[in-house]
């Protein structure tokens, strides 16, 4: 690294900076680089929104929020909760898609002391109900599309969210519209249970991701460091400056804008795009599906400068037909997380839109989204690499299986992530827990790499996971289902590597004697099994059984590439 990024990372972090840091040891007997002048809970980061209160904090379908509308009805929110019976520590779930309500029911709850649970919208009921009974929620706000097949739940409060007829359940407007627009008095720590997030592992059922406001504010306010340096050295290396003046406010210049297109129930869309908006006075305009036609619009008509997403996102916007139409001088800001970007990418984006930067970041559910950060000159000569570890609190390590970590350069293994983001860990699943952190509070991340120069490379995947569009998707979750089917023999699910969204998700599939079926049969057995999203796209029946290596699993390597030579062929 360059004198001149060193010596202004030691000006911010300094210890009279917002981001000094120091060694702590935590109750949980382990010791952790600790940031020591941020807020200690969300509550008093949102507050930061209030530095701006008549700039617009929200735009969705036409409606428009500013940082003191959602305030108050953020606490407007937490007063009705509260009046509801809800107390600090317990659970309330949220499943709908992206909206105002969503934002105001995660800040009321994370400010009241209450835990937000946060579950996937594109969920089939019975995974929606997985979701309630794992997580114990004492209250589900959702949205009339996400409230069809959950009756049984006669014990859980539902309060319904922009009904598009009348409802049996508390409208989400009137359930809040008497109470006052002043948070309650809660004593909440920074130790304290803040969200629930779900994710596919390997083992079949999604696990709860549990996080307290320490773990988040430490992914927010790594990520601002990251943004204020980045700003600092380009502006001393532009400057010729060997000894950097730091000059810091907390207010922001100008109104910035981001296009948010990612489901908040993803640490992606949650904290990239929605936490900090708040740190950097940002303008959120929200899109409850994607539409790269629409997302054009948008950008030109609101003048967004950052786009938050999966990288098929920001791909989609290159390539689309009617991109030159649209005046897109503002967008500078393209960054993408939740799956890998192919490395051919980073130069077309660079080149396709004039001034722009795209960036690439790693985390987990896991680690809170903060892992790893590749951007400006560094992503262009390092397009293949997921970054650098982003300082100051967070290391990135290989191990081998044994948790031994491996130093030599390009000697691959298991990434592990030690920071103080890291989840407290699965909810009621110790066990879950224990297999993927050490003593030391190093987390195992399933996926195989190496670090060369500083610089992670992902090559594969320990667990048995495929990503599309930036959605984890368990084989083991996908297999189940395809077995519960009467004339299914054996059934094997994988992914193929796609250009657009990373991976393509296939099955192969051995019939009992005598039995028959089709694809679209078995597309149709799922619907109503699993979310859509999780449903192959690509589908192989046999009469034989399927290939197996010595051990006797599937061999799934074989499968692959008999389905990657179906699509070379095909195209």
């Amino acid at each position: 690294m360059s004198d001149i990024y060193t010596q202004t990372l030691d000006a911010l972090t300094a210890p009279d900076q917002t981001f000094a840091f120091k060694e702590e040891l935590h109750s949980s007997g382990v010791t952790y680089r600790e940031f020591t002048n941020i807020p200690k809970t969300l509550a008093n980061y949102f507050e930061y929104g209030l530095m701006f209160p008549e700039w617009e904090f929200v735009v969705f379908e036409g409606e428009r929020y500013t940082y003191q509308d959602i305030h108050n009805k953020a606490a407007q929110a937490a007063n009705a909760f509260v009046n509801a019976g809800v107390k600090k520590g317990d659970r309330v779930a949220i499943c709908m898609a992206n909206n105002p309500e969503y934002i105001i029911c995660y800040m009321a709850l994370t400010s009241m002391g209450a835990v937000c649970v946060l579950l996937n919208s594109w969920w089939v009921p019975d995974e929606v109900s997985y979701g309630l009974e794992n997580s114990q929620a004492k209250i589900l706000v959702a949205d009339q599309k996400r409230l069809r097949g959950l009756e049984k739940f006669q014990d859980i409060q539902k309060i319904i969210v922009r009904p598009d007829s009348d409802s049996e359940f508390s409208n989400f407007n009137d359930f809040i519209s008497s109470h006052e627009t002043t948070f309650p008095s809660v004593d909440v720590d920074t130790n304290d249970n803040a969200t629930i997030f779900y994710t596919s592992g390997s083992t079949g059922f999604p696990k709860g991701v549990l996080s307290t406001h320490r773990n988040i504010l430490a992914t927010l306010f790594s990520w601002a460091l990251v943004t204020t340096l980045k700003r600092e050295v380009e502006a001393a290396e532009a400057a010729g400056e060997a000894d950097p003046q730091i000059q810091q406010s907390d207010v922001p210049v100008n109104q910035s804008a981001i296009l948010h297109c990612v489901p908040l129930f993803h640490v992606t869309g949650s904290h990239s795009g929605f936490l900090m908006s708040v740190i950097a006075g940002r303008k959120m305009v929200m899109m409850t599906k994607w539409d790269p036609g629409a997302a054009l619009q948008l950008i030109q008509d609101e003048k967004i400068g950052a786009i938050t997403g999966v990288p098929t996102q920001t791909w989609d916007l290159l390539t689309h037909p009617d991109k030159d139409k649209y005046d897109l001088s503002t967008l500078k800001e393209l960054s993408g997380g939740g799956a890998a970007r192919p490395p051919e990418h980073v130069k077309k984006l660079k080149d396709g839109f004039k001034d722009s930067e795209p960036s690439i970041g790693y985390g987990l559910t896991e680690t809170n989204a903060v892992g790893t950060l590749n951007l400006g000159k560094e992503y262009l000569t390092h397009p293949g690499s997921c970054g650098r570890a982003v300082p100051p609190v967070t290391d990135v390590a290989i191990i081998d299986e044994n948790w031994n970590f491996l130093t030599e350069p390009k000697v691959v293994g298991e990434i592990v992530i030690k920071s103080p983001a890291n989840m407290v860990g699965y909810w009621g699943n110790p066990e879950a827990t224990e297999e993927v952190f050490n003593d030391d509070g190093w987390f195992r991340s399933g996926d195989l790499g190496y670090i060369e120069d500083g610089f992670v490379y992902i090559v594969d995947r320990v667990k048995d996971l495929v990503i599309r569009g930036g959605e984890n998707i368990s084989c083991i979750e996908v297999e189940a289902a395809i077995y519960a089917h009467p004339s299914v023999q054996e059934a094997a699910v994988f992914g193929i590597p796609e250009e657009r969204l990373g991976e393509t998700l296939c099955t192969s599939i051995c019939l009992k004697p005598s039995s028959s079926l089709t694809e679209d049969e078995i597309k149709d057995f799922l619907q109503d099994k699993i979310a859509a999203y999780k449903i192959p796209s690509m589908i192989k029946i046999h009469l034989e059984e399927l290939p197996r290596v010595a051990s006797g699993k599937f061999s799934k390597k074989q499968l692959r590439d008999d389905f990657v030579a179906i699509e070379q062929h095909n195209s």
